[in-house]
């Protein structure tokens, strides 16, 4: 008998083999249609959020496929958090409708049903983020009727009262006279026009804005405004202008020399390893605008970014499958002008700030995570310089003039993670170390101060990455001061009085404020890694995010460079 015949035999003659084997084929089967179906099925994927910026009690729309015909265990997650069954409104294959709850967060949105998760999107919370939302219709055209009659100082908050303001503010602002290049110092005759043909809004940056009602707002005067006009402007309608007269018995500023810029900068990821499908969110500066930097146009940006301006960011994101090697390239394009800065104060004039908001005060003049100013380095340097000084503006000048003096600065960066304080360990530093530690002494003196970051045009139009500071006077203002530029760091620059003297209290026009201050950016997802660069262009908590299956990504941001100046 062969082994065939055997086999045979063997089968026919015990049936539990026979029921054994039939059930592993049966079972085999199973797994086999299992999987299949399992690769087969469809994953959800979202094409549209609409709107991708919204607030609590607002009805989203995500539009897609493979949501499934009813949500059964289907959900919608937001930052990590899934809503609950009372925010559906609607659920069908192609289109979920649900309510906002109010705890709402903003960050990546994925659609999930019982075994598969789409690619995430990005929702932002209306509540955090400076783009324009949906205004009140103004029907009538803004009337104001009462202005102070008596001369005001900077930073003082004044009522203007009229109507048709709008009950609430949401994009309307209130404007202000500047006066650029001296137009209204210089001319023959003063008219309406010439006071508003440059005019400047209420600073988000101050909390200008303390009351709005139709009839009533109460606003800060803003830095570096002057005698002229104030104007309402709704958005969709502005008032006719009123006169309003602006105390300079501290001092004045002058906007002169303007120059407009055209400036770029890449980002680059590359390289991804993850794994499973990754989510990278970039978070790519955006000029600041103030007094001496006006305005700031968003010419190209390329890819387009998932949101606009959001906390002073481009964010652009990007979704990658494991182990990708190609490279993602996104480019950013601004055009904006930027003014020279001089003050001219009157020492013995300046105030103590007692009449200063106090909440701006308590900010700008305490510690936070990166400026030490309760350091016992600091605050026992800071007393040795200033002594028995009272005056702010004096005490300032002091502390300049100590560092200039005493401490040198190096001919390259240091590493990101140096001390700040090896300045006053060491005697010297990069413009970084230079303006931390000079904020850090005005506030531990009791001024209140901040520091700027941006990038530095040198005469050859080579740009590099710089920091510098300023300090607010009461009744004043804002005052600009380069200590690393005072101390003699090495620069071309275009004219020969920008010397030590100059950068006291003057700022040139040759350089791009990307921010003020530090910008505290939170994350779109917790669990997600951060990245940030401390010594680039733009002070900010976070510059790069990944979602928790990235391992590793390579990523190079260039310092922006000037494509043209006019």
């Amino acid at each position: 008998m062969n082994s065939t015949s055997k086999v045979s035999y063997f089968f026919r003659k015990h049936a539990f083999i026979r029921l054994l084997c039939l059930l592993f084929c049966i079972a085999v089967a199973v797994c086999i249609i299992f999987l299949v179906n399992y690769r087969t099925k469809p994953t959800p994927v979202i094409e549209s959020i609409e709107p991708p910026v919204g607030a609590p009690g607002d009805i989203l729309v995500i539009s897609g496929k493979n949501f499934g015909d009813t949500r059964d265990m289907s959900y919608v997650e937001f930052s990590g958090s899934k809503l609950t069954a009372s925010a559906y409104l609607s659920w069908s294959d192609t289109c979920i409708r649900l309510v906002l709850p109010a705890n709402i967060q903003d960050g990546l949105v994925v659609v999930g049903t019982r075994d598969m998760r789409s690619k995430p999107a990005l929702f932002a919370n209306e509540v955090d983020i400076p783009v324009p939302v949906t205004t009140i219709q103004q029907t009538t055209k803004p009337v104001i009727t009462g202005v102070p009659a008596t001369k005001v100082n900077i930073g003082e908050v004044i009522t203007i009262t009229g109507n048709n303001f709008g009950d609430t503010r949401n994009q309307s602002k209130v404007l202000f006279s500047i006066d650029y290049n001296n137009k209204i110092k210089e001319a023959d005759l003063k008219t309406k026009n010439l006071f508003t043909e440059n005019m400047i809004p209420a600073s988000e940056y101050e909390n200008a804005y303390v009351y709005w009602s139709n009839t009533e707002i109460k606003v800060r005067v803003p830095d570096g405004c002057c005698t002229g006009a104030i104007v309402v402007d709704t958005g969709k309608e502005k008032s006719d202008p009123a006169d309003l007269a602006v105390i300079e018995s501290v001092g004045k500023k002058s906007f002169l020399s303007k120059k407009i810029y055209l400036i770029q900068y890449t980002a680059d990821v590359s390289d991804v390893t993850a794994t499973d499908d990754s989510t990278i969110t970039l978070r790519c500066p955006v000029p600041y605008t103030t007094a001496y930097q006006p305005e700031v146009e968003i010419t190209e940006v390329n890819p387009a970014p998932s949101l606009q301006n959001y906390q002073h960011c481009l964010i652009h994101q990007i979704t990658k499958k494991r182990n990708n090697l190609l490279k993602n390239i996104f480019s950013q394009t601004f055009v904006m002008p930027v003014y020279e800065v001089h003050t001219e104060i009157n020492a013995n004039k300046v105030q103590n700030y007692k009449t200063m908001d106090a909440e701006l005060y308590r900010r700008y003049t305490q510690k936070d995570k990166f400026i030490p100013s309760d350091d016992e380095l600091v605050v026992e340097l800071a007393a040795q310089i200033v002594g028995k000084e009272t005056n702010a503006y004096k005490k300032a000048k002091l502390i300049y003039s100590y560092m200039t003096e005493k401490f040198s600065v190096l001919p390259e960066n240091r590493r990101e993670d140096a001390n700040p304080l090896d300045l006053i360990r060491d005697g010297h530093g990069d413009a970084f170390d230079f303006a931390i530690i000079y904020t850090a002494l005005l506030r531990a003196a009791g001024i209140p101060a901040l520091t700027d970051c941006g990038v530095l045009i040198s005469q050859n139009l080579r740009s590099q990455s710089h920091w510098w500071c300023e300090f607010y006077l009461n009744n004043f203002g804002w005052v600009p001061v380069d200590v690393a530029l005072g101390a003699g760091m090495d620069y071309e620059p275009w004219f020969e009085n920008e010397n030590k003297d100059y950068y006291f209290g003057n700022m040139d026009s040759h350089r791009i404020l990307f921010s003020r201050g530090w910008n505290e950016l939170k994350p779109f997802t917790q669990g997600n890694k951060t990245v940030q660069y401390s010594k680039s262009f733009a002070l900010q908590t976070i510059w790069e995010e990944s979602s928790s299956n990235t391992a590793k990504y390579s990523s190079y941001w260039s310092v922006p460079v000037v494509k043209g100046i006019y």
